[in-house]
């Protein structure tokens, strides 16, 4: 009988054939589907709770928009109502400019309650378009290029965004208007 020497031997080994990736015992293969299968609810859970959180995200977005839309509706009723009470003629009767005043009073009232202030730049302030829209450019030396001169209509903004810029007078230097002359 002869021995065969095992280095010599023509059985390939079962790692060389790519059969280690299979285990042998059935538990350990329990065991590797049991965890892929947690790794895949894992990651749809997270999946889930980012979808979520997505969501809830946008849903307050459109709040805030339809709540900015109707403000904005609001805010020019504000303006005129304040324009009648400065208009307001002497004889008027008392009820009708208490009437008047007291609903100014409660619009006023029911914009600060949704958290919209009025905002004036003052004159000499730097333009800011993200917060103002110039409306005329004046030619003047009193202020330097780019200074707000006057209010035209004053703006809204919440604590997030600008509702309605303020219109302003914007300065500009006096050379860039002047023509040429011709002889």
């Amino acid at each position: 009988m002869t021995t065969q020497d095992p280095e010599s031997s023509s059985e390939i080994p079962d790692d060389a054939t790519g059969m280690a990736d299979e285990p042998t015992d059935p538990i350990t293969a329990l065991e590797q589907e049991r965890d892929q299968f947690k790794a895949i609810a894992q990651r749809t859970q997270a999946d889930f709770l980012n979808f979520k959180r997505r969501t809830d995200q946008e849903r307050g977005m459109v709040v805030r928009n339809a709540a900015a839309q109707v403000l904005n509706r609001l805010i020019p009723v504000q303006d005129d109502l304040e324009r009648a009470v400065e208009a307001l003629s002497e004889d008027a009767p008392d009820s009708w400019k208490d009437g008047i005043k007291m609903v100014v009073l409660n619009l006023q009232a029911l914009l600060q309650a949704e958290g919209v202030t009025k905002y004036e730049p003052a004159p000499g302030d730097t333009f800011d378009p993200a917060e103002q829209e110039a409306v005329y450019y004046q030619p003047t030396t009193d202020q330097p290029a780019g200074a707000v001169l006057s209010v035209v209509t004053s703006g809204y903004r919440t604590a997030d965004r600008v509702l309605r810029p303020a219109q302003v007078v914007v300065a500009k230097a006096p050379d860039e208007t002047a023509e040429p002359s011709s002889n």
